[in-house]
């Protein structure tokens, strides 16, 4: 029997199993049998967490309560509540001029919000992002970016915190003029950055909804619609409201509201949801509803795409906290399917199924996707992918999927098969039954796999034929003329994908003199300042042995040699970028050391310096040090081409490439290096696009170069990714590689 609430206190905390979990939060049962009700703000600090990434079904949780239950509303439990405030902790351990991370939430007129600590956001105001002018806060940060910046101004009891990147930049060249001052023994040293003050104008302009832009409330309840107007209307917000709900689909419809609030007192509300939608209207809708009633309908509103849902009566704390976050520019909802369900939708959706075949992972796991979503769409029950080798002439299966079985032994004798007439003279094949004729024209391929029907289609990778696409089945008149046309759909998808690993192949092969090329400008400087030095030298030293100054003829002779030696070292490290490569162990420091020797007059011109923290006695890599050596250098040409950008916008900053290497015990890949630079950072939804062939964040740039690195870097075992990038103070990419075993 269900306790009485007089039972519960605010705060109690009690034990509950989950009976349901909705995109909107969850049911659960107290262990007297009373329900209760876990919104989905109370499940986390971080807020607009989907409660099944968090919760399962018959789960035990532990909560406190916030809300006693009363007619038509459930006893109200709360999760995050159980952990500690973290602002507690924070404003303990920081205060003003500290140097804090965080996450882009948000992107507002007014500024940018950012997430430092789950349950701890602050504001960076627009004139505080950058030392240079910025108009809007997407020109320089998006949502999802990570940030390092300076706390501004700290308020404990109203829970507000203001960031600035401007006086966190500042800060860092300040402290960079230091270090060479005292290096250096310069007499003068630059003004200092302006003081921080905290201010009480920084609390008055903490934000409210005024950039939410207009909302109309459509509520049957003449009150609760009127004073939820006038609520709005004192935060600043724009409000209308109006009873009826074909009256507020005909508002909708003028696309002058930026959302609506809507009672989903029935089944018509539902019915006039569905109408909007179909009419192409998608301003976002916020449902408002008791729990039970909601709970019912709960996959329907989520197939109409509601947002969020509040329940009666009204919380009017979590409609403001959804609504702010609403105007900061956060993402809030919307409504979802649960997670297995929306990938079984992506499975079969053969549209979005393309992003998959373009997509970053494994060829070969795109290959057996897309012969099995390819079998899954028609009525075949194999598909093969075959590739004839043009130097062997020989065909091969590489790729399948069904479940007719294969007889993999036979695949020797597919070179005198259909399946290499298809590869030679194109067109295609399409077999709804097998006579007997083409049964013995088709021995061959029947060896490998029994069938009665099938399609061919042949793909083409670089302008040249290869691959064939087939289809099999074991019942005749099983495959259509739409299945053909589904064969030719997945070979278009599958010839994309081949094609690029085939320029990957091609480019693995012209790379050396890819990288040449760039290098060839500070090369020939480096080579011409030598021969000068040479040449001024031996002139000097015919002027010595003319006028005998004997003297000084010896220490001549020594510093012509060894310009002489280091011309020949120059030379030939760059001779070692495309000569035949060789799989030794190595050792990584001295590759880094000779790279950015190869680099400094780059740097120089690019007003960059680049220095070294190599940790001693590091164990040899296994692998090719020409390989890695191209690596190194395309991701250092790359960072002093981005900071020498950043300059053109900041002359006051500076360009600094810093690399350093270490060990990690345990680790698979157990050597690091990492490349710290000065630049203005990537986008955090850019970190692993970079690494797509042809994509570039330079203008002008060509997009190979971290295709080429990462390629390179996988070849020896490795593995290369974006380990931080602050916007805009810079970038680190962590190099992991493994080392070589002892014989």
């Amino acid at each position: 029997m269900n306790r009485l609430p007089t039972e519960y206190r605010i705060g109690q905390v009690l034990t509950a199993r989950v009976e349901q979990v909705l995109p909107f939060g969850a049911f659960v049962r107290l262990r007297d049998g009373t329900p209760a009700y876990i919104r989905r703000r109370e499940l986390t600090r971080s807020g607009n967490v989907d409660p099944r990434e968090v919760l399962s079904v018959g789960q035990e949780v532990q909560a406190a309560v916030v809300a006693l239950p009363e007619p038509g509303r459930n006893l109200e439990l709360s999760l995050r509540r159980m952990e500690p405030d973290p602002w507690e902790a924070f404003a303990r351990q920081c205060q003003l001029r500290d140097t804090v991370r965080g996450t882009v939430k948000g992107l507002t007129a007014a500024g940018v919000f950012v997430e430092v600590t789950p349950g701890v956001d602050g504001l960076i105001p627009l004139e505080e992002l950058a030392p240079w002018p910025v108009q809007e806060p997407d020109e320089l940060l998006w949502t999802g970016d990570e940030v390092e910046a300076m706390v501004i101004h700290l308020d404990r009891e109203k829970k507000q915190l203001r960031l600035s990147i401007r006086r966190q930049m500042a800060h860092q060249v300040r402290t960079q003029q230091i270090v060479s001052y005292l290096r250096s023994g310069q007499e003068t040293l630059a003004e200092p950055p302006p003081a921080v003050e905290d201010t009480g104008a920084e609390r008055d302009r903490w934000p409210d909804l005024e950039g939410l832009g207009p909302v109309l409330v459509v509520d049957g309840h003449p009150i609760v619609r009127e004073q939820l107007v006038i609520w709005l209307k004192q935060h600043g917000c724009q409000a209308e409201s109006v009873a009826a709900a074909d009256e507020g689909w005909a508002r909708l419809q003028q696309g002058t509201y930026r959302l609506a609030l809507v009672d989903l007192d029935g089944q018509d509300k539902l019915e006039a949801i569905r109408a909007l939608r179909e009419s192409g209207v998608q301003v976002p809708i916020f449902g408002m509803g008791i729990p039970e009633w909601i709970a019912e309908q709960g996959r329907e509103l989520e197939s109409l795409g509601v947002v969020d849902l509040f329940f009666k009566p009204l919380n009017l704390d979590e409609i403001l906290d959804t609504l702010v976050r609403l105007a900061r520019g956060e993402l809030v909802g919307p409504v979802r399917a649960p997670l297995k369900e929306r990938r079984k939708t992506v499975r079969h959706s053969f549209r979005q199924f393309t992003q998959t075949m373009r997509s970053s992972i494994p060829l070969e796991e795109r290959l057996e996707a897309g012969l099995a979503e390819l079998t899954r769409l028609t009525r075949a029950e194999l598909s093969v992918l075959f590739h004839r080798d043009p130097s062997s002439q020989q065909v091969r299966i590489m790729a399948l999927a069904g479940q007719l079985p294969v007889n993999h032994a036979a695949e020797y004798a597919l070179a005198t098969s259909p399946v290499k007439d298809l590869i030679l003279e194109g067109g295609h094949l399409f077999r709804s039954r097998l006579s007997d004729r083409d049964r013995r024209r088709f021995q061959k391929l029947l060896e490998v796999v029994e069938f009665q029907s099938c399609i061919g289609v042949p793909i083409s990778v670089g302008g040249r034929v290869e691959h064939a696409l087939f289809l099999f089945h074991r019942e005749a008149n099983a495959l259509s003329g739409l299945d053909l046309r589904h064969a030719y759909a997945m070979a278009a998808l599958l010839g994309a994908a081949l094609e690029g690993k085939w320029l990957e192949e091609r480019l693995l092969a012209a790379s050396p003199l890819l990288l040449s090329g760039n290098l060839a400008a500070g090369f020939g400087h480096d080579v011409y300042n030598k021969m000068s030095a040479l040449e001024l030298q031996v002139r000097n030293l015919q002027a010595m042995v003319r006028t005998a100054a004997y003297d000084q003829l010896g220490e001549a002779i020594d510093q012509l040699v060894h310009n002489t030696l280091d011309l020949k070292q120059t030379v030939e490290a760059f001779r070692d970028l495309i000569r035949a490569e060789e799989w030794v162990a190595f050792d990584v420091n001295s590759l880094l050391q000779r790279a950015a020797a190869l680099l400094r007059t780059v740097a120089a011109r690019h007003r960059a310096s680049i220095k070294l923290e190599l940790a001693p006695d590091l164990p040899p890599v296994l692998g090719s040090p020409v390989r890695l050596e191209q690596v190194f250098l395309n991701i250092m040409l790359n960072a002093l081409q981005q900071m020498d950008l950043k300059l053109e916008r900041w002359s006051a900053g500076v360009a600094e490439l810093q690399i350093s290497t270490g060990l990690e015990a345990g680790a698979d890949r157990p050597l690091w290096v990492r490349f710290r630079d000065t630049g203005p950072g990537i986008h955090r939804r850019l970190w692993e696009e970079i690494f797509a062939l042809g994509f570039s964040t330079r203008p002008g740039g060509t997009g190979l170069g971290l295709f080429i690195v990462r390629c390179l870097v996988e070849s020896m075992g490795g593995a290369i990714y974006v380990e931080a990038s602050p916007i805009p103070i810079g970038t680190t990419f962590r190099l992991e590689l493994p080392i070589a075993q002892p014989a």
